[in-house]
């Protein structure tokens, strides 16, 4: 049942991934090497930050999959699965989002802050309207496609690969865009977000580069599967040093994280994700996704199953659409519109024009400063002697 499938859903990843932690350690896992190569979640670097998107006739702004409740009656959940465009409010696809210091976030599984968000972020959360019919947050999580190192890259057409995974984005023709993805080379750690085509392919709306902390992830549909290991993408992962929560098999979508240990990907952390990781509050969604090349059989949008409406015939295989309906208990979305958005653009520039340590000048040592002579102490003037007349002299008398 859907009901027990979304129980595994965004905010129940930290607790499982708790859980396979600790089967991991009771299994003894081997401590990390000292050598180890990995990705982090975190830190400055090349940054995406523009979105081009909208349903046609819209206002540009938007581009991105929210879950909704439009019109309810307040009772069911909100549920959003998109990209940030902007601020002020949390902005995803045109609909202004609520936030207050009660709002939990979650980064990959991780404890986060409000302050981590970023425009181009793929996000997940769930939101309720308030007594003034705003749309207010009470949780999210940041989404990366992918996080792990550049182990090849086309410039000229725009692609790489990263842990097994091919990314695409778009500069747009736009001159210091195309240099800060020229400085990027194989090796280079960085985080993906974005979404997938139903070939595998990241189209890239955010594209970070990263510091190392030990960590590479991750998250897509897994090809094939058997006990000892699991491929995504490009990637085969070996699952013996991870501590499973529940099979996988081919077709599921799967959150992996784990280490760089000798150029290889070790999990740690495998965990089964449904394509609407929500519980059953959420009833309405706005659902963003590329149409597959057999949607004329079966369409399905990241996954999700779609009944109730044809493909409009302006739409084809390939375009970048939203999917609005009511989620059933089988997880199957009950269309009510299909809108073409759309294509995403991903705006590269250095972030806070931060460089690699290793490309930095090294520190200019500047001279000593000269200390200012002061003049010689000035002598002490010596007192002006007083005229004295002594009163009883006169002068003689001729």
């Amino acid at each position: 049942m859907y009901e027990n499938r979304v129980r595994t859903g965004r905010f129940a990843l930290r607790r499982t991934v708790a859980a396979t932690l600790a089967l991991t350690l009771l299994a003894g896992c081997a401590a990390t090497p000292s050598d180890q190569r990995s990705a982090a979640l975190s830190g400055d670097g090349i940054s995406g930050t523009g979105i081009v998107a909208s349903y046609d006739g819209g206002d540009g702004i938007g581009g991105t999959g929210v879950v909704a409740q439009l019109g309810g009656d307040g009772i069911g959940g909100t549920g959003i699965i998109g990209t940030i465009s902007g601020f002020g409010s949390i902005i995803v696809n045109g609909l202004k989002l609520e936030y207050n210091n009660k709002t939990a976030v979650e980064s990959d599984g991780r404890p986060a802050t409000l302050a981590d968000l970023r425009i181009g972020q793929v996000i997940e959360g769930v939101a309720r309207r308030d007594a003034r019919g705003d749309l207010r947050l009470e949780q999210l999580e940041i989404r990366h496609a992918v996080t792990g190192p550049i182990s090849s890259i086309d410039h000229d057409n725009e692609r790489l690969v990263v842990l097994g995974q091919t990314v695409r984005v778009y500069l747009a023709g736009d001159k210091s865009q195309k240099t800060a993805f020229a400085a990027l080379k194989v090796g280079d750690l960085v985080r993906v977000s974005g979404l997938r085509m139903d070939d595998g392919v990241i189209v890239a709306s955010r594209l970070d580069q990263t510091d190392d902390d030990g960590r590479v992830l991750v998250r897509g549909p897994v090809t094939t599967a058997d006990n000892n290991a699991v491929t995504i993408g490009g990637l085969t992962v070996n699952l013996s040093s991870a501590a499973l929560a529940e099979p996988l098999e081919a077709g599921n979508r799967a959150f992996v994280a784990g280490r760089m240990l000798a150029d290889t990907f070790s999990a740690d952390v495998v965990v089964s994700r449904p394509g609407l990781p929500f519980d059953e509050r959420v009833n309405e969604v706005y659902l963003e996704g590329y149409v597959p090349s057999d949607a004329s059989a079966n369409l399905s949008v990241q996954g999700v199953p779609v009944t109730g409406l044809d493909l409009p015939s302006e739409i084809k295989p390939g375009d970048r659409v939203v999917v609005t309906g009511r989620v059933g208990v089988d997880g199957v979305i009950a269309a009510r519109e299909i809108n073409q958005v759309r294509t995403v653009i991903t705006v590269l520039r250095p972030s806070k024009m931060m460089r690699p340590a290793r490309i930095r000048p090294t520190t200019i040592q500047r001279p000593e400063r000269i200390e200012r002579q002061r003049p010689a102490e000035r002598p002490t003037v010596p007192e002006r002697p007083q005229l004295e007349r002594p009163g009883d002299f006169r002068p003689p008398m001729v």
